[in-house]
């Protein structure tokens, strides 16, 4: 059995939260905490996140959110026991719902248009991109093995008309992130960049897109991550806040 590690976060508006994960293989990671920081959600929406892993993104946002409803979608049997596992040490089992399911075939248990918001940490690095992680779980998390991004981004026929589908993406590949979202008339409305240090290229881009929106988008301000010495930027303080 996979070596587990049991780990604090502390996210703003959610508190401290533990997570029980494989101490190699999927993890989770900044990009996870940022994009539940980025995510805006109603109370009584219903908010899907496909390829959720240990579900920390629904578990945080569970607890921002107690009055909406969290279904977080996962293949790896392993890290669906460590999501019902994770939702009951946090105690969100009543608003966090497990779906063991391939997203490739998640219309066979979850009907279209039925979701508020879509949020999801894809797998963005290409098959053929960039160093390749020996370990299988990891590399399933990272790269696009289950479809490539086109997949994930029909994922919002799952949403309502004007739904809210969130996701973290690397800023290099924007252009043909938006370009993929109005094909599948889904608007994009709302971004941030992230930039791991004030003088350098922005890394990330967070992004709200509106199913069936209208034109306009608002850039927020960028959210810088690391100081010169290496520490964290005083926002990136604030957001580890409980």
């Amino acid at each position: 059995m996979t070596s587990l590690t049991h780990d604090s976060i502390a996210l703003r508006g959610a508190g401290i939260i533990q997570i029980t994960q494989p101490k190699k293989g999927h993890r989770f990671t900044l990009d996870s905490i940022l994009l539940a920081d980025f995510c805006r959600v109603k109370p009584n929406e219903r908010v899907l996140e496909p390829g959720a892993g240990t579900g920390v993104i629904s578990i945080l946002l569970a607890k921002k959110h107690p009055r909406s409803l969290f279904y977080p979608v996962e293949i790896q049997p392993d890290l669906i026991d460590l999501c019902n596992k994770n939702r009951v040490a946090n105690g969100v089992e009543r608003n966090v719902i497990t779906v063991e399911r391939d997203i490739r075939r998640l219309y066979q248990s979850i009907n279209p248009g039925g979701f508020d918001v879509v949020v999801t940490n894809p797998p963005y690095t290409r098959v053929e991109a960039g160093r390749t992680s020996p370990d299988p779980a990891r590399r399933m998390a990272r790269q696009d093995l289950l479809g490539r991004i086109e997949f994930w981004l029909d994922l919002q026929k799952f949403l309502k008309q004007g739904g809210r589908y969130n996701l973290v993406f690397p800023a290099t590949r924007l252009a043909e992130l938006f370009s993929l979202l109005r094909e599948r008339e889904t608007e994009p409305k709302r971004l941030r960049f992230v930039h791991t240090k004030e003088q350098k290229p922005a890394s990330l881009v967070l992004v709200e897109a509106i199913k069936s929106g209208g034109a306009g988008l608002e850039v927020l301000p960028p959210l810088i991550v690391h100081e010169p010495d290496g520490s964290y930027t005083e926002e990136m303080r604030r957001m580890y806040e409980p």
